[in-house]
């Protein structure tokens, strides 16, 4: 499918095809006015540089480890198997992207709200992993399927036994709209409640107290089981039990959202939800590389997880 050209662009506004190429580029010397016609332009036609290779991958301004590492450790590979240059830029940055010429962006925010001023700025397709699409913009999604997940979880701990299940999670961890996976993983968790006649409400959130403090608020809750809800909270909530003197599995089933290259060496080994990585940034790529191509995308792609089950989950005592 051919695209259209900056010459055309600049025919269509009657701009120069030097002031089209610098405005495309985020060149200071061009008026807001001006870069605003042309981009609207370059948006209703379709154009795409097909020389540039640059992709800006957009990340929070936070320190990249468990989930995040990961996941950019995995999409900077996929990206230059397809002769892409992956170009990491974090929240603090994004005024960068209109001075710099990108052929796309793949958003790994954790957070929903980049999509929804993508396309009034921005002419270069955007695809999110795990935040919020904006199909009127042509902005597709590709996010981890927590609904599956927490199924896999919760199913589990239900046929061991077990009926008092709390959550363990950080301050964005229960029903907050603005984040994707959060948000999935407890309305996952209150419907399954709600199917089995199960209490919802066995949960804190770590803020202010510390995590032995907050998973010694759990267990006053009576709870058999827990789930650790967020990626990189495994290893101070199994070091916080073992402070409390609670033995796993025998006196308290944990499952945790952790990668097995963590659960597996955890004492007792951990039973765990693990993010497809490699499934995440290949379908994220796949639709980035249509965008590209001026090609047809079928719609968002949820990606299962892996369950693995490990020496952490028992049936609950006196069972």
């Amino acid at each position: 499918m051919a695209h259209p050209t900056q010459k055309e662009i600049a025919a269509r506004t009657g701009f120069s095809i030097a002031t089209v190429s610098r405005a495309l580029a985020g060149s200071p010397l061009i008026s807001a006015r001006t870069r605003r016609e042309v981009m609207a332009c370059a948006r209703e036609t379709g154009y795409r540089d097909e020389v540039c290779r640059e992709v800006a991958v957009i990340m929070p301004d936070i320190p990249y480890g468990a989930y995040f590492g990961t996941l950019l450790h995995q999409l900077q590979e996929e990206l230059r198997r397809n002769r892409f240059v992956p170009v990491i830029f974090s929240t603090l940055e994004l005024h960068v992207l209109e001075k710099m010429p990108f052929c796309g962006a793949i958003s790994l925010l954790a957070h929903n709200g980049l999509e929804a001023y993508w396309g009034a700025r921005h002419t270069i397709p955007l695809v999110c992993i795990n935040t919020r699409p904006r199909h009127l913009d042509g902005i597709f999604t590709v996010g981890s399927n927590d609904v599956q997940g927490m199924r896999r979880a919760v199913g589990h701990l239900i046929q061991l036994g077990h009926r008092r299940i709390g959550r363990l999670g950080g301050g964005y961890s229960f029903g907050d709209r603005t984040n994707w996976n959060s948000y999935a993983r407890d309305l996952a968790f209150r419907d399954l409640m709600a199917e089995h006649g199960l209490p919802a409400e066995l949960r804190v959130a770590v803020e202010a107290q510390s995590v032995p403090e907050a998973v010694r608020q759990l267990l006053d809750m009576g709870v058999t089981a827990m789930i650790l809800l967020n990626e990189g909270m495994e290893l101070e909530a199994m070091h916080a039990l073992r402070l409390l003197n609670v033995r796993v599995p025998e006196m308290l089933s944990v499952v945790g959202w952790s990668s097995d290259a963590v659960a597996s060496f955890l004492e007792p080994s951990l039973t765990n939800l693990e993010q497809n990585y490699t499934e995440l940034v290949r379908c994220g790529c796949e639709i980035f590389q249509k965008l590209l191509n001026g090609e047809p995308v079928a719609g968002d792609v949820l990606v299962d997880y892996r369950f693995r089950v490990r020496s952490s989950t028992a049936p609950p005592p006196g069972a």
